[in-house]
């Protein structure tokens, strides 16, 4: 007896049908046929497939016209979930989402990424399994996870503690526990995603810089990420401070984030008389308006500043979004940047940016990193090939 399953000619393009609903650029057969190329029928075709496993999801009929009224289809972004973190080097923001990047359950956790790679995913296995039993999402309904990890875990010195970093397989130990693609990047690129998505979706160049316990940004050109040759674009907090010498954990000495990074102003602070270790202490000294906090955010704005300069002349950005703690510590850390950068960038580029505040803010990271995840497992490619398999199961 022949077999009734589809063959893979049929399902070709499915992944294109869901692709035009999920960014509502279609919602009836007909406009999709036409969009497409395709006969009402073959496209009809398509999207009962997808109907059956649940990706799709009928949405009433269209009215105001002539003629019978024409259903109306949507992604269900119900259909399934990710898992997303963002892992910094005191701390880590941990969330659920669904397949539209909507928060289901979200989580900060206090890690130090000085107790080493095991520490850390056992961390992120226990609360992810928590958070998926608390929004009732098994197994099936996971489509993959993304995980942003801090860029200086990968250019930190030599030392025994960065080796065990280097070799740890993190997102291979992942995806052998959940069963699922993991996406891992630095957690700038993450952000910058995130925030360009959310925030800004028209900067052509778009500049996501981090200002917590190190520096660092993310650079997004015509919607894409830029990682670089070996991935490591953007570590701005490496780049030399003159008349600096302090040493730092790449190895070199001077470097900006031992000048002006969360976890050189808390030391300087904390020398001082300050009873403060981190970012966020500074950040909140500076709220409550304690004067040598105040100043020390200021100037660590005016030194970043000057560095981020070098890069609008070098890039020409539309955008600079900033987060971290120290853009937290009221308006003194933007005010010092911006003066460092009408001093020393060119003026026409200068007068170009926009220099904001991370309007998403903390989130940014795991909405860039659920998006990620999204992209990827609901790329037309991606779903032509799940359909088919699932055709032939």
């Amino acid at each position: 007896m022949a077999s009734t399953n589809p063959s893979p000619l049929r399902l070709a393009r499915t992944g294109e049908v869901l692709d035009l609903l999920r960014r509502g650029s279609a919602e009836t057969t007909a406009d999709l046929a036409a969009t497409m190329g395709l006969a009402r029928s073959t496209v009809t075709e398509r999207i009962d497939v997808l109907l059956r496993h649940g990706l799709v999801v009928g949405v009433g009929e269209t009215s105001g016209a002539r003629g019978r009224p024409a259903s109306r289809f949507a992604f269900n972004g119900s259909a399934g979930v990710t898992l997303a973190a963002q892992v910094g080097m005191s701390g880590m923001l941990m969330a659920v989402t669904n397949l539209a990047a909507d928060v289901l359950w979200y989580r900060k956790v206090d890690i130090d990424v000085g107790e080493g790679p095991e520490a850390l995913l056992s961390e992120l296995e226990r609360h992810f399994d928590e958070g998926l039993a608390e929004v009732g999402a098994d197994a099936g309904r996971l489509y993959g996870l993304g995980i942003g990890m801090p860029g200086d875990l990968e250019i930190a010195g030599t030392g025994s503690a960065t080796a065990a970093w280097r070799s740890f397989p993190l997102a291979e130990r992942l995806e052998a526990r959940y069963e699922r693609p993991v996406f891992m990047d630095r957690d700038v690129n993450f952000l910058a995603l995130g925030e360009h998505r959310t925030s800004w979706p028209d900067a052509r160049v778009f500049l996501c810089l981090k200002v917590g316990t190190v520096i660092a940004c993310g650079l997004i050109i015509d919607g894409q990420v830029v990682g670089g040759a070996t991935g490591l674009l953007g570590e701005i907090g490496h780049t030399k401070v003159h008349a600096h010498e302090e040493p730092c954990t790449c190895g070199s000495r001077g470097c900006l984030n031992t000048v002006a990074g969360g976890a050189a102003l808390a030391a300087r602070l904390h020398a001082h008389g300050f009873d403060i270790h981190t970012a966020r202490e500074v950040s909140e000294l500076a709220n409550r308006g304690v004067l040598e906090a105040v100043q020390e955010v200021r100037e660590a704005g005016r030194v970043i500043g000057d560095v981020v300069a070098g890069a609008i002349n070098l890039l020409n950005p539309d955008v600079i979004a900033v987060w971290g703690y120290l853009v937290d510590a009221g308006d003194q850390f933007l005010v010092g940047m911006q003066e460092a950068i009408y001093k020393t960038a060119l003026p026409a580029s200068a007068r170009a940016v926009t220099l904001a505040r991370s309007p998403y803010g903390d989130d940014a990271g795991l909405r860039g990193a659920a998006l990620t995840v999204i992209e990827h497992t609901l790329d037309p490619d991606a779903i032509d090939a799940f359909v088919t398999e699932a055709a032939a199961a």
